[in-house]
C-alpha cells in the first residue's frame, strides 16, 4: 500500500522518519512531505495528490497549528482525495474526540507511538477494509466513535529500523548536521509537560536504545553522510544517577570509536539535578559541546508548582559544571505561570543577568492537552480558550499585566519562532562548531563578535523586562490606556533597536556558514547546499 506522511520538518522529523521506515520494512511505499507553514498549503496538497496514496497520515506536532492541519484535511477532500486520512502526535493522542467531532473529513486518529498501528492500518486497507479494531487507533463506525485500547509501548527500540532521513543535508556553520534519537520519553513528571502526559498512559515513561546501536547509526551518518555534528533529539539524554549516566556516555564514546568515527560533536539535553561535574566531564569526553538544560525558573516556589524535581541550587551547579567541563549550556526561562508573582519574575531575571554570556530566551508556561496543569486549571475554573489554544489569567494581576506588555513589546525579540533571542541560540552553536573544528585567530575574532552580540541583546532584554516590572509594580493598573501606550512605545523602540541587531545576527550566520563550507570542501567533505536556516539549530 502507499502512504503519505505529512508534518513539520524545520529539523529532521524523526517521528515521521521512524513511521516511514517501519512501514517500508513491512513492504509498503511511504513518502514524507513537509508542511510547516500555512503558506505551503497549496504546495503540500499538490504533493500529496501527486503521490496518490491509499492513506494520508498527518503528524500534528504542535497544538498552536491545529488549524493549519484542519485546512489541509479539508483542502485534500475538496480536491477530490477519497483515501483514508488519519492523524497522530501529541494533539491526536489527547484531542481525538474534538478532531473527529469537528472534522467528518477525518477518518481516524492514531494515539501514542504509531509504527505498528500504521502498518496494521495499511494492512487493513490492503484487504479492502476500513481500519478498525486496532490498538492505538480511534475510528468511526457509522455515527459512533470507537477508541481502541492503548497500544503497549515498544520495549525494544533497536528492533525498529533507522528513521528515513532527507537526502538533502542539514547544515550549521557550513558543517553537515544529522539528528538522532537514543531514547524515548523522560523520567520527569512535570505538570506542564506534554511529554510526561504522552507517556503516562503507556506505562513506559522512558525507553533506551543500546549504546552499540546508537553508535552504529552515528557511524553510518559519519561515513555515508559526512555528518560531524549530531543533535540528539531525546527529551532526556543524560540519565538520572551519576554512575549510570557516565557509564552510558563512555560506552557510546567507545562504540563510535570502534566503528571508525573520528572527531564528532553533540548537542544534548539534561535535567539540572543530574549534571554533576563528573557527568558534565563524561559528556564532554563523549563529544558534547552544547547542553540544553531544563532550568525553567529560578524560584523554588515556581519549580515546585511546575512539578520540577530540582532546586535553584541545581540550576547554578549544572551551569557551573557545564562551564567547567567546556560545554555551553542554553535554556528557556519560564518567567510566568498561572500563580507566579512579580517577585518570582525578579528572582529569575537575577539569574538571567548572571548568565548574559550564555544563550537563553524567556517565555510563559503554556498549557497543553493531557497535562496535569491543564487539569488543575480546569478544576480551579481558570482554564481559558479551547483545545486549539488553552490559556489562563494569572492570580497576580500585576504579573498578568506585565506579561501582556511583554507579549506586545518583546514578541519579535523573544516570543516569535524566529525571534532574535532564538536566532542567537542557533548562532551561538554555529560559532561553537567553528571554535571546535576550525580553531584560529579568525575564529577567535568571530567567537568574540557572536558572544558580544549575544551579551548586548540579553543585557538589554533584562533591562527592558526590569523596566516593565518596575512600572507595573507601582502604576495604577486600571489605567489601561497608559499600559497600552507603554507597551506600544516599548514595542516600537525595541523593534527599531532590533533591526540592526537582527542584521548583525544574519551577517554573522552567513559568514560562519560560508566559511565552514569552504573548510569542509578543503577537508574532502561534501556538505552540499543543504538546509541552513536558523531553525536547524533550534534545540529547545
Amino acid at each position: 500500500m502507499r502512504a503519505a506522511l505529512v508534518g513539520p520538518i524545520q529539523q529532521e522529523n524523526l517521528a515521521l522518519g521512524y513511521l516511514a521506515s517501519y512501514a517500508r520494512s513491512k513492504g509498503h511505499e511511504v513518502s514524507v512531505i513537509a508542511y510547516a507553514y500555512r503558506k505551503d498549503l497549496e504546495q503540500t496538497v499538490e504533493r500529496v495528490l501527486a503521490d496518490s496514496p491509499d492513506l494520508v497520515g498527518l503528524g500534528i506536532a504542535f497544538q498552536n497549528n491545529i488549524d493549519d492541519y484542519v485546512l489541509l484535511i479539508r483542502a485534500l477532500r475538496a480536491r477530490g482525495y477519497r483515501g483514508h486520512i488519519t492523524c497522530g502526535g501529541h494533539v491526536g493522542t489527547f484531542c481525538w474526540e474534538e478532531l473527529l467531532a469537528e472534522l467528518p473529513e477525518l477518518d481516524s486518529v492514531v494515539r501514542h507511538d504509531g509504527e505498528e498501528t500504521l502498518v496494521e492500518m495499511l494492512e487493513a486497507l490492503g484487504r479492502g477494509e476500513s481500519p478498525r479494531s486496532i490498538a492505538g487507533l480511534v475510528w468511526r463506525e457509522a455515527e459512533q466513535v470507537v477508541k481502541g485500547p492503548v497500544r503497549t509501548a515498544a520495549g525494544n527500540l533497536d528492533a525498529l529500523p533507522w528513521p528515513r532521513r532527507s537526502p538533502e543535508p542539514y547544515v550549521v556553520g557550513g558543517m553537515t548536521v544529522d539528528f538522532l534519537i537514543s531514547a524515548r520519553g523522560c523520567v520527569g513528571e512535570c505538570s506542564y509537560c506534554s511529554i510526561a502526559a504522552y507517556t503516562s498512559e503507556q506505562r513506559r515513561s522512558y525507553r533506551l536504545r543500546a549504546p552499540e546501536a546508537v553508535a552504529e547509526e552515528i557511524a553510518f551518518a559519519y561515513h555515508e553522510r559526512d555528518a560531524r555534528v549530531f543533535f540528539v533529539q531525546d527529551d532526556l539524554f543524560v540519565l538520572p544517577g551519576e554512575r549510570a549516566a557516565i557509564a552510558r556516555m563512555q560506552k557510546i564514546k567507545e562504540s563510535i570509536r570502534e566503528r571508525g568515527v573520528g572527531d564528532v560533536v553533540f548537542w544534548i539535553k539534561g535535567r539540572p539535578e543530574n549534571i554533576t561535574l563528573p557527568v558534565a566531564q563524561a559528556a564532554r569526553e563523549m563529544g558534547a559541546i552544547h547542553m540544553f538544560l531544563g532550568v525553567e525558573n529560578a524560584s523554588s516556589k515556581r519549580l515546585k508548582y511546575l512539578g520540577r524535581t530540582h532546586l535553584p541550587i541545581h540550576n547554578d551547579s549544572a551551569i557551573d559544571n557545564c562551564r567547567a567541563a567546556g560545554i555551553v549550556p542554553s535554556f528557556n526561562f519560564m518567567l510566568f505561570d498561572p500563580d507566579c508573582t512579580l517577585d518570582d519574575v525578579s528572582t529569575t531575571l537575577d539569574m538571567a543577568e548572571r548568565n548574559l554570556d550564555l544563550p537563553w530566551n524567556v517565555c510563559r508556561t503554556e498549557i497543553y492537552s493531557g497535562t496535569a496543569l491543564r487539569e488543575r486549571l480546569a478544576a480551579e475554573g481558570r482554564l481559558e480558550g479551547d483545545w486549539r489554544s488553552w490559556g489562563y489569567r494569572m492570580h497576580d494581576e500585576r504579573a498578568e499585566v506585565m506579561f501582556r506588555i511583554l507579549r506586545v513589546s518583546l514578541n519579535e525579540r523573544a516570543l516569535a519562532i524566529d525571534s532574535v533571542l532564538n536566532r542567537l541560540i542557533s548562532l551561538s552553536f554555529a560559532r561553537q562548531l567553528h571554535s571546535h573544528f576550525l580553531p584560529s585567530e579568525t575564529t577567535s575574532e568571530l567567537d568574540r563578535a557572536v558572544t558580544e552580540l549575544g551579551i548586548e541583546v540579553r543585557r538589554d532584554t533584562v533591562a527592558r523586562l526590569r523596566e516593565m516590572r518596575d512600572l507595573v509594580a507601582s502604576a495604577p493598573l486600571r489605567d489601561a490606556r497608559a499600559m497600552q501606550r507603554f507597551a506600544v512605545e516599548q514595542g516600537l523602540a525595541i523593534g527599531a533597536q532590533d533591526m540592526p541587531l537582527r542584521a548583525r545576527t544574519e551577517a554573522l550566520w552567513d559568514h560562519l556558514h560560508a566559511r565552514g563550507r569552504l573548510h569542509a570542501r578543503r577537508r574532502g567533505l561534501t556538505p552540499g547546499r543543504g538546509r541552513s536556516g536558523f531553525e536547524v539549530a533550534a534545540g529547545s
